[in-house]
């Protein structure tokens, strides 16, 4: 019988991706074009590691498969800006918030790339608001979820947006930043290599000092770089076998095999790792956080927070409550994963609409709370689109959702006697979060819907953003942007800080460039 099951000779094989491609022949490129660096990527990382590094007078070129510079959402944070200081915003104190932080990941993050991004983020967020205000956008500080600072739902300040005379919806605008930043690029004489994909690194003895690509007509293009080149190709999450090595418990929620290079806001399956390939056949080790760290977001069905989840009652398929629910949408996505049929719900009461504060998600610091008649409104609005389900009596919404009437009615019970006594003696969620399922109507609806949109991390990365081998030697030559960058985040990207990956991809890509440029004292 053929079984087939893990051994040392089949752990010890490499997968496909890990073998590296044989050299395209000299007699196929096209053409050969000499600079100072080369960014392969154009999405913010790549266009602020460029543009930084052509301030300070660098010869550069940046080689991009996208037909324009490309990214998703628009979320950006920086603990502390212009923009902070005229609102009257405190610089963010991250004393206990990153040690926080750092025990959620198990102490597996590179803590020198943490501290390094507080300390610079500022400098590099004043810079992208000069040019962006130059421009016309409006920078803006997007509303997130105010709570206790110990609690896994408190976000800090400091999360920046971009707004125009059309977009008023805070967290989308990334496009006006890449449009921002190319302009500036441009005008500063950097090039943009369009449609044209970065097939290998070439290696001058221990030394990157270039890349071949394949361009729009099919042809190859040599492109060498003086200094260095500095990979920002994205994420892997759209290779099968990569995922499966490098994030396997979640590499079958991954599923798109197809791979758009100017696709915006995508789930379950981005790009193919191209550049943590090129890496890797370059004698690159991966980072040493595993597994890599998945960026999910869950449902924000009847949330009250911008970045939140359902605070009140949340129970399985069998009609059994399973958690604390002071929890963000992330964590509770990870926690419904976990349960029967993967499934979770909630169920509430109308009182719930005044019993709490609601945040819009998209708003701006500052905002009003939605009153309690607009978020009834918009639970109406739900329940006509299909997505929530409502009636005048708790077994009517029970057998709506199709839960077991007597556990669930049970379950109901336990948990509105907490609230009024004030006190969670099964998961000791704080009192002021338990709010009674007490006034009809009642509704109630499925927390099933778990997006993943990346995945983050690759090969291993020093704390100046070089790429290294196994024996921790930096490459020479060869650098790492944004997503890439390795052992930045670890177990999962949990939105505590929201805009932290644009915001690591803005200040390392502005720190890189003046590093590259041969200013580290501005830098690290």
């Amino acid at each position: 019988m053929d079984t087939q099951y893990m051994d040392a000779n089949t752990a010890a094989r490499k997968w496909t991706f890990e073998i590296p491609p044989p050299p395209i022949p000299e007699n196929q490129i096209n053409e050969t074009i000499e600079t100072d660096l080369i960014v392969v990527g154009e999405g913010m990382s790549g266009l602020c590691t460029a543009l930084s590094a052509a301030e300070e007078g660098i010869d550069t070129i940046i080689v991009t498969a996208s037909s324009k510079p490309v990214g998703r959402g628009g979320s950006v944070f920086a603990a502390y800006s212009k923009v902070m200081k005229r609102l009257g915003y405190p610089k963010f104190d991250v004393s206990d918030f990153y040690l926080q932080e750092f025990a959620s990941s198990s102490y597996s993050v590179d803590q020198r790339k943490w501290y390094s991004f507080y300390n610079n983020s500022e400098t590099a967020m004043d810079w992208l608001i000069d040019m962006l205000e130059a421009d016309g956008i409006r920078v803006v500080l997007e509303n997130g979820n105010t709570d206790d600072p110990q609690s896994p739902t408190m976000q800090p300040v400091g999360t920046h947006a971009f707004l125009d005379g059309n977009v008023s919806f805070a967290g989308i605008g990334i496009t006006f930043a890449l449009n921002t930043l190319e302009k500036n690029f441009l005008a500063k004489g950097g090039q943009v290599a369009y449609k044209t994909i970065a097939k290998q690194l070439i290696k001058d003895g221990a030394r990157v000092s270039g890349i071949v690509a394949e361009s729009p007509d099919g042809g190859y293009i040599k492109y060498l770089a003086r200094k260095a080149v500095v990979l920002a190709t994205g994420d892997f999450s759209a290779n099968r076998d990569m995922m499966a090595k490098y994030c396997p418990t979640y590499a079958k929620y991954f599923v798109n095999d197809k791979v758009d290079y100017d696709a915006g806001m995508v789930q379950r399956g981005l790009y193919s790792g191209e550049g943590h390939m090129m890496a890797l056949w370059a004698g690159a080790a991966w980072q040493r956080t595993f597994p890599n760290s998945p960026l999910i977001q869950g449902s924000r069905l009847c949330s009250n927070m911008p970045y939140g989840a359902h605070r009140g009652l949340r129970l399985n398929k069998n009609g059994e409550r399973f958690m604390n629910e002071d929890s963000n949408a992330p964590y509770t996505a990870l926690s419904v994963l976990r349960e029967p049929g993967q499934t979770a719900f909630a169920i509430w009461g109308t009182n719930y609409a005044s019993d709490i504060g609601w945040q819009a998600h998209g708003s701006t610091r500052g905002s009003e709370n939605v009153p309690a008649e607009a978020v009834i409104g918009r639970w109406d609005d739900e329940v006509e689109r299909g997505n929530m389900v409502k009636a005048g009596t708790l077994g009517e919404v029970i057998e709506k959702l199709g839960l077991p009437a007597e556990k669930t009615l049970a379950e109901i019970e336990r948990y509105n006697g907490f609230c009024r006594a004030g006190a969670d003696t099964d998961f000791y969620k704080k009192a002021k979060y338990l709010q009674e399922i007490r006034e009809a109507p009642f509704y109630g609806g499925k927390i099933d819907e778990i997006r993943f949109f990346s995945v983050l991390g690759g090969p291993r990365t020093d704390h100046y953003m070089r790429i290294c081998d196994e024996d921790d030697n930096p490459i020479p030559g060869l650098f790492a942007a944004g997503t890439m960058i390795g052992d930045l985040f670890a177990n999962c990207y949990n939105f505590r800080i929201a805009g932290h990956n644009y915001g690591c991809c803005l200040t390392f890509g502005y720190l890189t460039g003046k590093y590259i440029a041969g200013l580290p004292s501005l830098s690290f």
